[in-house]
């Protein structure tokens, strides 16, 4: 069995402003760096054969505090586009409430949030939309490069390995929809150092 440790960045910049973030990235906060490292305690007991981040600097710097503060012995910290968050396209930094109010007028109106998440590739499609930069993707783009990585990933260690994983809050919410659909409505917000588990049997994943 294969253990993937999917954890969310530190909290941010444009978080800490309370601004949608997809592409678009900014530095760790005071606070972020010290969940980090929290986190890193907490996770001290687990050995980690891998390390994996989305291409971006929040990550990126959120595995590395992490990893030196639980003492892994692992130096390399690999970058992978596939981890990416959704890109929000024209919604790149803008305040989250417009963020969120633009989204649920796209649905209908008066969106919940726990439906968001159930109609989550919905969601992605009226980004997709809406967005007039021409650098947004399709949810089933979006499914096919993160069930790549994962694949990729869950065939290229022996069985037992513990994989380190440092992405995003929609991305996350995305391999819950993939492989724990019947929980989705259960979500509300994937918070900053928040961790996810999934399991991959050679065979099939299984979130935890």
């Amino acid at each position: 069995m294969i253990s993937f440790y999917i954890i969310r960045h530190g909290q941010t910049l444009l978080n800490q402003l309370d601004r949608a973030q997809g592409w678009a990235d900014s530095p760790l906060t005071a606070s972020g760096e010290q969940a980090a490292k929290k986190l890193g305690k907490d996770l001290s007991s687990v050995e980690f054969q891998a390390a994996y981040t989305s291409d971006t600097r929040r990550a990126f710097d959120t595995a590395k505090l992490l990893l030196r503060e639980s003492g892994q012995p692992i130096t390399e910290i690999c970058q992978d586009a596939r981890l990416r968050e959704w890109c929000l396209g024209t919604m790149e930094a803008e305040k989250n409430k417009v963020f969120m109010e633009c989204v649920s007028g796209w649905l209908g109106g008066a969106v919940s949030f726990s439906e968001m998440n159930r109609r989550l590739p919905e969601v992605a499609a009226a980004i997709h939309q809406h967005d007039t930069t021409g650098m947004t993707e399709s949810f089933e783009q979006i499914c096919e490069r993160l069930k790549s990585f994962f694949l990729s990933a869950g065939t290229s260690y022996p069985d037992g390995s513990n994989i380190l994983i440092i992405t995003h809050a929609f991305l996350i919410k995305t391999v819950i929809y993939l492989f724990n659909f019947e929980n989705m409505e259960k979500i509300s917000k994937i918070n900053n150092t928040e961790s996810t588990r999934l399991l991959f049997d050679g065979k099939a994943f299984k979130v935890m």
